[in-house]
């Protein structure tokens, strides 16, 4: 099975372009990653946002007894959450001149409705952990 998971990356800043490195996404069903998604290092414009697609393809990671009872139980439900939860590193500049980096994580729960292939309505909540040098 294939899942396309859609990133966006947003800057709301209005005065200085955003850069991200170390962007790193794991999908999960039940505790047990199933793929890890990264992206090479990336700029945003100011009040920009950047689409990256990725293609996640499990690679057949073991659910154990506990896992492969959750996904018979989804499959029976007709829909299985899968967690996603990631984080960016970004760089952006105040004032054109002092230099601002902070983390980013992300964590998301994607509701797949697999009998005809769509995601329910879904939240993210993400957290910012600043680093001034």
């Amino acid at each position: 099975m294939a899942v396309t998971v859609r990133v966006e990356a947003r800057n709301g800043n209005t005065h200085s372009a955003a850069y991200f490195s170390r962007l790193e996404c794991r999908l999960a069903f039940a505790g047990a990653t199933l793929s890890v998604l990264h992206a090479y290092p990336f700029r945003v414009p100011a009040r920009g946002v950047l689409p990256l697609a990725y293609v996640a393809r499990a690679q057949g990671a073991p659910l154990g007894d506990a896992g492969s009872a959750a996904m018979e139980t989804a499959l029976r439900d007709g829909v299985v959450p899968f967690r996603v939860e990631g984080e960016a590193r970004t760089r952006w500049k105040v004032a054109g001149i002092v230099g601002v980096d902070q983390w980013t994580r992300l964590a998301c729960q994607l509701r797949f409705f697999w009998p005809n292939a769509t995601v329910l309505p879904f939240r993210c909540s993400s957290k910012s952990k600043f680093l001034f040098f």
